[in-house]
């Protein structure tokens, strides 16, 4: 958080109330000149004097990120100061005045449910040059949200999910507080960005250093920790003021995605289960229950693909539950995937009988079948004819008409949970 002079509210006070995709209400000095104003638009006032100042107040519904945009000017710089009710500062910012230039100065910052004021001042030159600015708000509960510079007012956060935040100052300091459920290895991973340098210190409730990292060595750092309440204390070590950073402290490895999981189920063969998007190094684990029953496989990742063998997942689909572990991270959670039974066998040309009858519905009679087999005929040109479930062991599919001439149909078979059989070719005399 930025720390600046409190906030003294000058001449022509103007007040938005900033609500989430709603039309917003400016007041004059006199607090009944007010028009309207959408909320994420770009609003536009100008500064009567050097020492004018315009306040806009800004109720948050739900805690969010929220960003201030002043317009540059080539001959003209303005400071945008966001504060509470108090006059406590939570970030600030000053335009530059580039020649020439055109485009926005931004500074974000996280904040809790509640009124806040944003104050336009003149930094330089500004004194009745129009200016234009705009406050965004974006709902993010996993945006730092200030004040948070001390232990005391750590903003509490969950494993194994991404946050982010903004260091303001040089002397700007961002605390979270989390909870290790149980003993064992937890990572710090901060994204690093060129050019930057976040610092980062985890340290017990004694205010005992358990864990540091700077992003411009390393990426993440490992701390075994006992069960209990620890914090993370962000601050700068190099260029990275009003620079968003993101980081995630894990105690279990991020599990798979389905769709980096593919397998292969055939008869008479070894089964095949594909991975994708692997780090190297990951240990995965094959289950045939959620409940972390039989392993089928296990296997160690070398490269970013892995290809594992199963003797046999069994004729019908089903599904397996797969496990990821990144060292030292524990064991991830399951995620399931699908796949598709055996092919039916293909049906025995003495199990199909054609009666093509003159003058009648034809009838195909297929035998040796097991209650729920589905059962199809097709043309020799491919089309469905028609299609019916086995009550029991016979199946009798009625054909409007096969034709007057002998001819040739096929039939599968698509047993419970299985894929459809490959077709066997009959052939059937003229009608009689």
């Amino acid at each position: 958080m930025r720390e600046l002079r409190k906030g003294v509210i000058g001449f022509g006070v103007f007040i938005l109330l900033l609500t989430w995709g709603v039309v917003a209400e400016v007041q004059g000095s006199t607090l009944n000149a007010g028009t309207n104003i959408k909320v994420h638009a770009i609003n536009k006032g100008a500064l009567a004097s050097s020492k004018d100042k315009k306040v806009y107040k800004a109720a948050l519904p739900e805690a969010g990120v929220v960003t201030l945009s002043i317009k540059r000017h080539a001959k003209a710089s303005w400071e945008g100061i966001i504060q509470n009710g108090k006059g406590f500062n939570y970030t600030y910012m000053y335009t530059s005045s580039r020649n020439g230039s055109s485009d926005f100065e931004e500074v974000q910052v996280g904040l809790p449910k509640g009124t806040y004021y944003i104050t336009i001042g003149d930094n330089g030159g500004a004194s009745r040059v129009p200016f234009q600015f705009s406050v965004k708000y974006r709902k993010d509960h996993h945006f730092e949200k200030e004040a948070n510079d001390t232990v005391a007012e750590a903003n509490g956060i969950h494993l194994n999910e991404t946050y982010k935040g903004v260091i303001s100052t040089s002397d700007d300091h961002d605390a979270f507080k989390f909870t290790v459920p149980q003993s064992g290895n937890v990572v710090v991973s901060v994204k690093q960005r060129a050019g930057t340098n976040w610092h980062g210190v985890i340290q017990d409730r004694s205010g005992k250093k358990v864990g540091e990292i700077y992003t411009s060595e390393k990426q993440a750092v490992t701390s075994n920790l006992k069960k209990g309440s620890y914090y993370l204390i962000m601050d700068n070590a190099e260029e990275t003021i009003d620079v968003p950073y993101a980081f995630a402290i894990s105690d279990t490895s991020p599990s798979l995605r389905s769709a980096q999981i593919g397998v292969s189920n055939e008869a008479g063969k070894t089964d095949v289960i594909k991975l994708s998007g692997l780090k190297k190094g990951t240990i995965i684990k094959v289950y045939d229950a959620k409940s972390r029953g039989k392993v089928l496989v296990k296997a160690t990742a070398t490269e970013a693909s892995l290809k594992v063998k199963v003797k046999q997942l069994g004729k019908k689909s089903g599904n397996i539950y797969v496990s990821a572990t990144q060292p030292p991270l524990r064991e991830s959670d399951l995620v399931a995937r699908s796949y598709q039974g055996e092919i039916s066998p293909t049906l025995k040309k003495s199990q199909v009988k054609v009666t093509n009858g003159k003058g009648k519905a034809d009838l195909v009679k297929v035998g040796s079948l097991t209650k729920g087999d589905v059962i199809k005929i097709y043309s020799v040109n491919g089309a469905v004819l028609a299609k019916t479930t086995s009550k029991g062991k016979l199946a009798n599919v009625s054909i409007k008409q096969l034709g007057k001439k002998a001819g040739k149909l096929s039939a599968t078979v698509t047993k419970h949970r299985q894929r459809e059989s490959a077709r066997v070719t009959i052939t059937f005399g003229k009608e009689k």
